[in-house]
């Protein structure tokens, strides 16, 4: 839907450029380009943004997409240097000294046609026998993944494959639904094919699916035949939004800060009305209008635990009222053990949310609050500027589709800790609950520890969990001695790499297993000496002496390889105070230029009742 005049000026009274996504985003709304060219300015006139260097590689005309490119990237608080290659020399950009490698981005856009890779590709597809497809579709994924392989070799940072859909309809019209030469099903089983292949075998390579950002434009207002035709350039402005905000949206994801929670409002926000007013009977929540609204919208919040971020309840109400709708209502879906943390009551609700951070050992920043009410919204931007605030429509039907363009609610990765998340956190409540009772009884922290029966695995130079630990220098702010990034590729070449050593640990207890918490990198010096590059835990363990466990193992690991001083620095941030003493507190004497330890003289050595068992480095 296009901007009038009247709803542009409200747009530039947003509050936050996440407001102003968000408005655009409910009502559908995609402005003009030199509307987006405004609202960049504006945008851009309030934060600069974070610059990020991008580089473009096609076989079809990029150029026109770059002001929507810069648009979108200043609604994500970002800057784009852009790089466009020259038209059709892909394969020379993969070269390790190509324009595109010296521009060094840390994103690289592929904007392909499939008939440009293959040339049995541009026949119709009609054309091609059932026999022939399989092999064809191996032909082609196997040929990219080469040609993705050198990229991946030339440059860092993330590099982001899209395939541009077919400009025509398909050549058997309304029949190719039934058809046994489907072209759509053969182009299914294409990407299928390739986004199998990145994610078993080429590290920090993702696929953004055109064809799904097409499906929610729709295919007329996606593509623009006469510019096609004309120059080369597949996308009206509704395409050339969608398709920028998306590359946009995953940039944020991969350089940004993540978000780890939302918390959620209740009344007005997971169904329509007052339950301390209206009663559950009469709530709007269920099959009928605008009830189904408010169901759909818990289904994507039920979707966005999947993917790996954390429930919590942020509500002003009588706490029996709501937990009767979440224990007995028939449409309610969100129910207690999908929230790892509830504040239901009638404090401020920048308390509140100070709680729910303490609770869950985050830092605020983690968190996207999302409310109906234009005054809790207010008093949280005031309050917590470091909270996205993200308001509810007021229409029903606009709010199931509120969070879709939130960019920090976006992921290039899923792990196993991510899909159990939760269930961690509600072991942790069993935790607490437990170290209250040994307290109750007279017992130490130590006694509560030994109770936990905890059990490190320590693991080395494993890829086994590459997402995971790439992830984990990505998010982990407070326990984090350097907090050094890295992407998947370069924790990749850090385990592949004779220099280094790699270490990463999981822990259990009788509770659960909290996954892989913590890593390691160390870089061999010489044959004596080594350096700790990283040293980060999960706050989901602190305050269980992991930690000492952990760097004890890594101690006795280096000193059988021959290793006897182990160097590290402390790089204070804002976030990271909390092992500001860790290195001085476990054998590390301070140096003019950090920490320096002896591997050999007794200070890593662990007590016999250490509360810890320790199995590995495996």
């Amino acid at each position: 839907m296009k901007i009038s005049d009247a709803q542009f000026d409200k747009l530039l009274q947003a509050p936050s450029a996440g407001e102003l996504r968000a408005a655009l985003a409910a009502r559908r709304l995609v402005p003009s380009l030199p509307q987006a060219s405004k609202l960049q300015q504006h945008l851009q006139g309030r934060d600069a943004g974070k610059p990020l260097r991008l580089g473009v590689v096609h076989t079809y005309t990029s150029e026109l997409l770059d002001p929507w490119l810069q648009y979108a990237a200043a609604l994500n608080g970002l800057a784009f240097d852009t790089y466009h290659a020259p038209y059709g020399v892909t394969v020379q950009e993969a070269a390790a000294d190509s324009a595109l490698a010296r521009h060094e981005p840390d994103l690289t856009l592929l904007l392909l046609r499939c008939e440009d890779l293959h040339p049995a590709l541009q026949s119709p597809a009609a054309c091609i026998g059932a026999d022939q497809r399989a092999t064809i579709a191996e032909e082609f994924v196997t040929g990219l993944l080469g040609l993705l392989q050198r990229f991946r070799a030339s440059v860092g940072g993330h590099i982001l494959v899209t395939l541009l859909p077919d400009i025509a309809s398909p050549g058997l019209g309304l029949y190719d639904a039934m058809a046994a030469q489907s072209e759509a099903r053969w182009w299914s089983d294409i990407k299928g094919r390739l986004a199998d292949a990145l994610r078993e075998e080429l590290r920090g390579v993702g696929l953004l699916d055109l064809d799904q950002l097409m499906l929610a434009v729709g295919r007329e207002q996606f593509i623009d035949a006469r510019l096609w035709y004309s120059s080369m350039y597949p996308f009206t402005p509704e395409g050339s939004h969608a398709v920028a905000v998306a590359v946009a949206d995953l940039a944020a994801s991969l350089h940004l800060t993540r978000a780890k929670v939302i918390a959620l409002d209740a009344d007005n926000t997971l169904w329509g009305g007052v339950i301390g007013e209206d009663g559950m009977a009469g709530i709007a929540l269920g099959p009928d209008y605008p009830g189904r609204a408010y169901v759909d919208f818990q289904k994507r919040i039920l979707a966005l635990q999947q993917r790996g971020f954390i429930l919590a309840l942020c509500s002003k109400n009588n706490p029996d009222d709501l937990d009767e709708v979440l224990r007995e209502h028939p449409h309610q879906l969100l129910k207690h053990e999908h929230f790892a943390a509830a504040r239901v009551n009638w404090v401020p609700k920048p308390d509140n949310l100070k709680a729910l951070a303490q609770e869950l050992n985050l830092g605020l920043d983690a968190f996207i609050f999302v409310d109906d009410s234009d005054h809790e919204c207010a008093a949280v931007r005031h309050a917590l500027p470091e909270v996205e605030v993200i308001q509810v429509p007021a229409r029903a039907v606009d709010i199931p589709g509120c969070l879709d363009h939130v960019a920090r609610l976006q992921v290039t990765a899923l792990t196993a800790e991510d899909l159990a998340k939760t269930a961690m956190y509600a072991q942790e409540r069993q935790r607490r609950s437990q170290q209250e009772q040994v307290a109750a009884g007279g017992g130490s922290v130590d006694d509560y520890l030994r109770s936990l029966a905890m059990t490190m695995t320590v693991g080395r130079d494993d890829r086994t969990h590459l997402p995971r630990l790439a992830q984990l220098t990505q998010k982990t702010n407070q326990f984090n001695l350097t907090t050094r990034r890295y992407s998947e590729q370069e924790m990749q070449a850090k385990i592949d790499g004779e220099d280094c050593r790699v270490y990463h640990f999981s822990l259990a207890d009788s509770f659960g297993d909290s996954g892989v918490v913590g890593l390691a990198i160390v870089e061999l010096r010489d044959g004596a000496s080594a350096h700790l590059d990283t040293f980060l835990m999960s706050c989901r363990v602190i305050g269980r002496r992991a930690e000492q466990a952990f760097l004890r193992r890594i101690a006795a690991d280096l000193r059988a390889g021959g290793v006897a001083t182990l160097s590290a620095q402390y790089i204070p941030t804002r976030k990271n105070v909390l092992v500001e003493n860790f290195l001085a507190d476990n054998a590390f004497a301070a140096q003019d230029d950090g920490w320096l330890a002896r591997l050999d003289d007794g200070g890593f050595d662990l007590d016999d009742d250490f509360p810890i068992t320790i199995e590995g480095p495996t």
